[in-house]
């Protein structure tokens, strides 16, 4: 995946008109993402997709995104709009005139888009206290064998291994 700030001067550098037409997809793991105004373009002329807006503390800037799957691109590729790949893992598409004007300005219609999306909240992990963590080896085994994989994501799952390494490495 392209790097935020690489993705973010390739959104900003729209100076020519045919530029504002332009949707930049950005593959990120095997989901398309679109920043900014790609973003907006996805959201006012190809689908009401659900916007995400976080803020980057390296960048000092909040970005606005919103993505789907890698194989639905052709359920959401306009008509008479043609995806190509510019880069490795950097799809563009020209919007048709038929779905959006050459000639207008949107920048007043983008920006109002982009104030009227609420930050997201992060969620604070509370720090693990020391009731939490297993003070012996046979503590680390009941953590494993109390908990249900069938009840937690694969990303859970992933840091709960994660994290049982890391007790373990602190018990051994």
């Amino acid at each position: 995946m392209a790097k935020l700030v690489d993705i973010l001067a390739v959104e900003n550098d729209r100076a020519e008109a045919l530029q504002q037409h332009r949707v930049h997809l950005f593959a990120d793991g095997s989901f398309y993402r679109a920043y900014e105004w790609s973003a907006w373009l996805c959201c006012r002329y190809i689908n009401k997709f659900q916007t995400t807006k976080r803020h980057n503390k390296s960048l000092n800037t909040d970005v606005v995104f919103v993505g789907f799957p890698q194989t639905s691109l052709p359920k959401f590729t306009p008509e008479n709009a043609t995806p190509k790949e510019v880069a490795e893992g950097h799809i563009e598409m020209l919007l048709p005139e038929t779905l959006m004007p050459v000639g207008a300005d949107y920048s007043k219609e983008y920006a109002d888009w982009k104030s009227a999306i609420q930050l997201a909240q992060t969620v604070e992990k509370p720090l693990p206290t020391l009731a939490d963590r297993p003070v012996s080896l046979t503590g680390v085994m009941k953590k494993v064998l109390e908990y249900k994989v069938e009840q937690h994501s694969p990303i859970e799952c992933m840091q709960f291994v994660s994290d049982i390494q890391r007790q373990l490495i602190e018990i051994l």
